[in-house]
């Protein structure tokens, strides 16, 4: 069920970025989760955005952006790869719970990139994910690792913005948009904001 009072995405952009520079200055908002608010959320969830981000451990979403329990629909794939169920999952939080903003969380040294610029590649599941994080770079990209990250993200937030089924309960179509965080400052940097910020 979606919220009638949804965030618009430039609100729950500006929310995310006003929360990252909270965790980046080492001044996070009180993390306890009162016993009210566990017992509104078991009955119904509201997340205010999607975020798509890697499965590295550097990079937990709801710290780096200073966000509590039920305030992100948070999927986690390495490299943002898309792969598998990890499309369904932030088509989830759109349709099902009807986040208007969708922001893709690459980050910098990101090993699933660095894999994909190896030409020894692990074969299985783990090989498929890194093939696909492959084809979106192009032969100049193994002697650029940081070219390579953002590339990797823009195919990301160009893929889901291809998605025709990832709509809106009324129709509308999300925002998507691409986020970096850089390991060692903890600042998150819009890459590309889909023109939310020259609204």
């Amino acid at each position: 069920m979606t919220d009638s009072t949804a965030v618009s995405a430039s609100d729950a952009l500006a929310r995310l970025i006003e929360g990252n520079a909270r965790f980046a200055h080492g001044m996070p908002s009180d993390p306890v989760v009162t016993a009210e608010r566990r017992a509104a959320l078991s009955e119904c969830q509201h997340p205010f955005a999607t975020v798509l981000g890697c499965v590295d451990s550097r990079v937990p979403v709801e710290l780096v952006f200073d966000q509590s329990v039920g305030d992100l629909l948070t999927v986690r794939s390495a490299g943002q790869a898309l792969a598998g169920s990890t499309a369904g999952n932030v088509e989830f939080g759109v349709r099902a719970l009807g986040t208007e903003l969708v922001a893709v969380l690459a980050h910098t040294s990101c090993g699933a990139v660095a894999a994909a610029r190896d030409t020894d590649r692990p074969d299985g599941p783990l090989g498929d994910l890194v093939a696909e994080i492959a084809r979106r770079l192009d032969h100049h990209d193994a002697d650029d690792y940081p070219t390579a990250v953002r590339r990797n993200l823009a195919a990301s937030v160009a893929e889901l913005r291809g998605f025709g089924t990832m709509t809106l309960p009324d129709g509308r179509r999300p925002i998507v948009v691409g986020l970096l965080y850089d390991l060692s400052s903890g600042r998150v940097e819009v890459v590309d904001d889909a023109g939310l910020t020259q609204a």
